[in-house]
C-alpha cells in the first residue's frame, strides 16, 4: 500500500511547495496582467521554472532521506 501523505505544513516537501510555488504564481500572474502579446509565452516559462525548481529540490531532498534512512 503507498504510503500517506501528510498535507499539513509539518511536512517539509509542502512547506516547500508554498514557499516556491506563491511567488512563482503571483510573479506569473503579474506577468501575464503586464505583458505584451508578443511575450505571452513568458507566464507559462515562469510557471515551468518554478515547477523544475520545486521538483528538481524534491528529488534532492528525498534522496538524502533515503541516505540517511540506509546509515541507520
Amino acid at each position: 500500500m503507498a504510503e500517506r501523505v501528510d498535507m499539513s505544513f509539518k511536512n517539509k516537501e509542502v512547506k516547500m511547495w508554498f514557499v516556491i510555488m506563491v511567488p512563482v504564481f503571483i510573479i506569473g500572474s503579474i506577468a501575464l496582467l503586464t505583458s505584451e502579446p508578443a511575450s505571452r509565452y513568458l507566464p507559462f516559462l515562469i510557471l515551468m521554472a518554478g515547477l523544475s525548481t520545486y521538483y528538481i529540490w524534491r528529488y534532492r531532498y528525498r534522496k538524502k532521506q533515503k541516505e540517511t534512512d540506509n546509515k541507520k
